[in-house]
């Protein structure tokens, strides 16, 4: 794929907890693979504006962000395809979450949404799902960058 044909983007995503300690995940449509949920920040928004958006849009949850984990644009993970077929690398924000509020009604944009036990978390993950569960998980001291 020539790197022309390609779009960048600001991206945020959230690896969100609920009171059990579950992680909502969804699977994509594109690649019928797991992910937490992501999405593109609009102009005018911030981050933490962005993925509050994405998460009431897409799961009808509010979210308390507790921390930010990392910053994320390996193109080897980040680039992905959306349902249009065009390609976009992300350049994405993720954060670590937990509900505030709502109750989880997964949207159109996922195949199916639900909550996992991190030891039981659905099969196949995307390669990125894997990397942003890995350091949420980890609890880092400081932000990652990859």
């Amino acid at each position: 794929m020539r790197s022309d044909s390609i779009s960048i983007r600001p991206g945020v995503a959230g690896v969100v907890v609920n009171d059990e300690g579950n992680i909502l995940l969804h699977k994509r449509r594109v690649e019928h693979a797991w992910a937490p949920p992501s999405g593109a920040v609009d102009p005018g928004e911030d981050v933490r504006g962005a993925l509050k958006r994405e998460l009431r849009e897409e799961a009808c949850l509010e979210v308390e962000i507790d921390r930010f984990v990392g910053l994320y644009s390996d193109p080897a993970f980040q680039v992905v395809d959306d349902p249009a077929g065009d390609s976009i690398h992300f350049v994405t924000s993720l954060f670590a979450c937990r509900v505030s509020d709502g109750r989880l009604e997964g949207s159109d944009e996922g195949l199916d949404w639900g909550w996992y036990e991190p030891e039981g978390l659905p099969d196949p993950l995307l390669p990125y799902a894997e990397r942003w569960l890995t350091d949420t998980l980890a609890g880092h001291a400081r932000p990652v960058v990859r």
